[in-house]
């Protein structure tokens, strides 16, 4: 009986291991566009993770590594706070239920949608009104967007000005 137990243990921690372990899904990869080493989540290169102020990559592979395991947690707080990018949590326990309720929500307002797409097109003040609201959403989202954007080029500097500090001090104590 101990050991059945024993056993289905070992086998919960080990599917809990893997499920939650997950694998890293960070590349490093040389950039064109950045001129040196960049990292990419899922594909996406989120520059920040690596660049300097002036938006250029260290061509160094051991200094882009550092960067990027000092800022790694940060940036991404920045990113999922701008929505550019989903939380791992987000991304892995809720995908699933959001795409079937919206699967299930769209398909009920599938009509509303259909009459309001008709009045954009026919009805020239309804037309304005609903550009006027989407210009006005839009404004809203770039300034947050902007004001998020400040705070992270603030932690980079910061962070570079750390590098630096730190840079100058292996350089006293190699002397």
């Amino acid at each position: 009986m101990a050991a059945d137990f024993l056993l289905k243990n070992k086998f919960i921690t080990l599917i809990a291991c893997l499920v939650l372990g997950g694998c890293t899904v960070h590349r490093f990869q040389k950039s064109e566009k950045y001129d040196g080493q960049t990292v990419a989540r899922f594909g996406y290169i989120i520059p920040e993770y690596t660049t300097d102020l002036e938006n250029k990559a260290p061509q160094d592979l051991a200094l882009a590594k550092s960067r990027f395991s000092r800022r790694h947690d940060m940036v991404e707080i920045y990113y999922i706070r701008m929505g550019q990018i989903e939380s791992y949590g987000r991304r892995y326990l809720t995908h699933f239920p959001r795409m079937m309720w919206s699967i299930f929500a769209n398909t009920i307002k599938l009509p509303a949608h259909i009459i309001s797409e008709y009045r954009y097109d026919t009805n020239e003040k309804y037309r304005e009104k609903i550009d006027a609201l989407d210009a006005k959403v839009k404004a809203k989202e770039d300034a947050k967007t902007n004001q998020i954007k400040e705070q992270l080029k603030e932690f980079i500097r910061q962070d570079l000005e750390k590098e630096e500090f730190a840079l100058q001090n292996s350089l006293l104590e190699t002397k």
